[in-house]
């Protein structure tokens, strides 16, 4: 159950403390979430646990009937394992746009994965963790048909919502979008390495598939796997973004995440695999070659020259 949903649940009135010792009672014998035993138990509907859902992270909800009558075509965008490693569920795509059902929108390197997997801009939708359970079983099943979307079993009953809403208007004048998803991985990554404290970033062919790892102080700390295919894409990025502009420019990226600035500097060797290194860069007005990466930044009392989001 996602922090806080207990305490909305509660505060409503939908969870009293006599229904939640009997969800508990039932999970004692069965096993699985609370989720699972407070639907399978009646302690709350479906209908209002993806509300209190929506209340907890701020995101649209997605209920079991349309999930199970989510288009294969978006379904299988996303790898079979990959479904079950992120616990995300595409159920529509329209255009470049993926609709993805998750259950843990905070994950921080979910939408990062989900990008790579995809090579799509992910819309996110939130569902129960029982409902997407349930679907993913049926959509794994042998049985279910290539030609149409698996049945749902019986649930309590909640109205199908109307087809996602378009993603939101953005200003593409703004330096801190970019719509490519190639440019949003590359972004993510480049977010993910400097939060860790990164010096250098290996990314590369690793078997028949590919692997990024980060470096600090000479020693590896982590590493994630990619699929083969973005390599070209990501490297044809760093390398555009990274190279002189001219003949008085020493060429890098300077880059500001959380009040860290750095300057990058890729190159990509004979075995065809990336290096980026990081390094403090000085303090000093943003040019139009720097890029700000702060699109998720954390609320302060700082705000940043380049976007206006707040450090």
């Amino acid at each position: 159950m996602p922090p806080g949903l207990g305490e909305v649940l509660a505060e409503s009135g939908d969870l009293t403390l006599r229904r939640l010792r009997k969800a508990s009672d039932w999970r004692r014998l069965h096993g699985g979430t609370i989720d699972r035993a407070l639907l399978a138990t009646g302690a709350v509907s479906e209908e209002t646990l993806l509300d209190a859902l929506e209340r907890v992270t701020g995101l649209p909800s997605i209920s079991r009937e349309r999930l199970a009558a989510a288009r294969r075509e978006a379904v299988e965008t996303l790898p079979a394992d990959a479904r079950r490693r992120l616990r995300a569920l595409p159920f529509d795509r329209r255009g470049n746009v993926l609709y993805v059902a998750v259950v843990d929108p905070g994950n921080p390197v979910l939408e990062t994965g989900l990008v790579a997997s995809t090579g799509c801009a992910i819309h996110l939708h939130v569902t129960a963790d029982p409902i997407l359970e349930d679907v993913l079983r049926a959509w794994e099943s042998p049985g279910t048909k290539a030609d149409r979307a698996p049945a749902p079993p019986a649930s309590p009953a909640r109205p199908a919502p109307s087809a996602p809403a378009p993603l939101p208007a953005r200003n593409r004048n703004d330096p801190a979008i970019e719509l490519d998803p190639f440019a949003r991985l590359a972004r993510a990554l480049l977010v993910d390495a400097i939060d860790e404290g990164a010096q250098a970033v290996e990314i590369g062919p690793e078997g028949k598939g590919a692997l990024l790892r980060t470096y600090s102080g000479g020693v590896a700390q982590t590493s994630r796997p990619l699929p083969l295919p973005v390599l070209e894409p990501l490297f044809a990025w760093f390398l555009a973004r990274t190279r002189p502009s001219g003949p008085f420019d020493e060429g890098g990226l300077v880059l500001e995440r959380s009040g860290r600035r750095v300057r990058v500097e890729a190159t990509v060797d004979a075995t065809g695999t990336a290096w980026l290194v990081l390094e403090p860069a000085p303090r000093s007005p943003m040019a139009e070659h720097e890029i700000c990466l702060h699109d998720d930044a954390v609320k302060g009392d700082v705000f940043c020259p380049s976007c206006g989001a707040l450090l």
